[in-house]
């Protein structure tokens, strides 16, 4: 047994703790920085679909450690055990020690395993976050299988069957809900992705419940899927992808508090309540909606890494500035040449928190002229507050410019800006590079005409003597 010494230890190297590593380095330049994580090698998980296809292959969706080991930190290869929060000490699987001044929780989420009978039968895979787990899962769906079922069809779902369907593999995707993505999508942005994926040969099965995963007579392996009120479905495969739930076995040990959501409760400096030296960051820690403060299940890694920056700029001193003032969701992906994502609210989550809202909308050229190569209309669509005319939210489909239209209104949510403040917002334009005139300007001009014939404004006659 070795004892060792650091002045910040982060458990866990995902986007959150990665971050919160590079950020310390810069703001704490003269403390020690030490990462522990079970892998040497981790995944950029955003990119884990992509193995599959566009990348082929794990090595080519590594999340790097060069920025990290470069500003100084350090990274050891193994598990922590227990966390003594009074001695400040943490327990390694080796019987290790390290002694710490400030403490990163980073550990993560564990996929959420549905009670389904079956699930347990070999060639059905959980969806993991894991380097030697998708290595397992790249050599399976290399090897002679033909058709594969993915049960869920949220973002992670309609990408895993997108890239799985381009090596030739005939795909089902699963969904409960009458929609795929129907929990982050509009509707008619949800059928638009349905459409992309129909004429790319994925099978859809929407508004569709698993009863049962089959193996052959007297074998172990999957071989059917039993889907209520349809035939059986052979398949050589199972993917699972139907959400992830904090991973907050160490938290619990410690006796820190978690939320009604599951996470560790963290302040807005993503401190924990019983310990201002101890942090949480990413899936691990609770996360409050930025306009409602409810819970919500934010779990994706731009928010982790979010987290990762607030916590390693208020390590050993609190920052006011720059703190969490909530979660602006914001989700992407692409489908061949269709990418769409949204931020924020949609209409539908607008109306059931009860917020009464107008809507903008635009349909743009991402090119001027139009007939530039590589054009792609964009179409652009935001949700504003009836009464303020505040940005609730935004949704895009378009082409490459659709990942940073959505930053530009997860910006303007953040900025808490109103419809005249985007109307009148000054932009570049550049025939290749953009529309003639920016979605956003243009959607919320539309959401602006909606509102003045709602609220019709004031109009005072004028005449040479006076006002009548």
């Amino acid at each position: 047994m070795a004892e060792l010494t650091t002045d910040i230890l982060i458990v866990g190297g995902g986007p959150g703790g990665m971050m919160a590593g590079l950020t310390a380095s810069q703001f704490w330049p003269k403390k020690k920085i030490l990462m522990v994580r079970p892998e040497s090698e981790s995944v950029i998980p955003c990119g884990i679909p992509y193995i599959f296809g566009t990348l082929g292959g794990t090595k080519e969706d590594v999340l790097g450690l060069s920025p990290f080991l470069a500003s100084g930190g350090e990274l050891r290869v193994g598990r922590v055990l227990s966390i003594d929060r009074s001695a400040r000490t943490a327990l390694l699987e080796d019987k290790d020690v390290i002694h710490w001044e400030r403490l990163v929780l980073g550990t993560g989420g564990e996929n959420v395993v549905p009670p389904i009978p079956g699930v347990d039968l070999e060639g059905v895979f959980i969806l993991q976050k894991d380097y030697d787990f998708q290595e397992r899962l790249f050599r399976t769906m290399t090897s002679g299988i033909k058709r594969v079922a993915i049960i869920g069809g949220g973002f992670v779902g309609v990408e895993f069957a997108d890239e799985i369907r381009k090596r030739g593999i005939e795909v089902h995707l699963i969904e409960m809900l009458p929609h795929l993505m129907q929990a982050n999508l509009d509707l008619d942005l949800c059928i638009a992705v349905e459409k992309q994926l129909k004429t790319n040969g994925v099978q859809l099965h929407i508004g569709a419940t698993v009863e049962a995963l089959l193996p052959k007579e007297g074998g172990k392996k999957v071989a059917k899927v039993r889907i209520t009120g349809q035939e059986e479905l052979p398949v050589d495969a199972v993917l699972v992808s139907i959400g992830v739930r904090p991973n907050v076995t160490l938290a619990k040990d410690m006796g820190l508090t978690l939320s009604r959501s599951g996470g560790i409760w963290v302040d807005a400096f993503q401190r924990s309540r019983e310990d201002s030296a101890i942090f949480a960051v990413g899936d691990c820690a609770h996360k409050q909606d930025f306009f409602t403060r409810k819970a919500i299940h934010a779990m994706f890694a731009s928010q982790a890494a979010a987290e990762g920056r607030i916590a390693g700029m208020n390590l050993y001193a609190l920052r006011q500035p720059r703190y969490n003032a909530g979660s602006v969701s914001v989700y992407a992906s692409q489908i061949d040449g269709l990418a769409f994502g949204v931020v924020g609210m949609t209409e539908e989550q607008a109306r059931h928190e009860g917020f009464p809202f107008i809507v903008g909308e635009a349909r743009l050229p991402d090119h001027h002229p139009s007939t530039l190569p590589g054009t792609t209309e964009t179409y652009c669509r935001v949700i504003l507050a009836e009464d303020s005319t505040q940005i609730l939210g935004g949704q895009i489909l378009g082409g490459p410019t659709t990942g940073e239209l959505l930053n530009t209104i997860g910006l303007a949510v953040q900025m808490h800006a109103t419809a005249l403040d985007l109307a009148s917002m000054q932009f570049g334009s550049q025939p290749r590079l953009t529309s003639s005139i920016h979605p956003l300007v243009a959607a919320t001009g539309e959401a602006l005409r909606r509102h003045r014939a709602l609220h019709p404004p004031c109009e005072t006659m004028h005449t040479g003597e006076g006002h009548t």
